[in-house]
């Protein structure tokens, strides 16, 4: 699941730069005579747009997974310690 949402991540991100390269030339092209019409380049800054939104929330959903199973190690090491000053016997869960 974890390189599952890494993978798509990167592909969006890939995306994201060969788009962003093409709307430069293309906004260079119509300040020096045009090609693309104004409305053309607005649509395609927001795809752009959109497409970093699913890069970045690809990434995020990589970093949560993450970092929710680190968390979970701690939780389990830091309860660990608390029952042992309670008394109980130090079960590893």
């Amino acid at each position: 699941m974890r390189d599952t949402s890494k993978i798509l991540s990167i592909i969006a991100q890939i995306v994201a730069y060969i788009l962003a390269i093409v709307i430069f030339i293309q906004i260079l092209q119509f300040l020096l005579g045009g090609s693309w019409e104004i409305e053309e380049i607005i649509l395609a800054i927001v795809i752009f747009n959109l497409t970093i939104s699913f890069s970045i929330g690809g990434y995020l959903f990589y970093l949560n997974n993450s970092l929710n199973n680190k968390i979970s190690k701690v939780e389990k090491k830091i309860y660990g310690h608390i029952e042992g000053h309670r008394g109980k016997d130090n079960q590893k869960k």
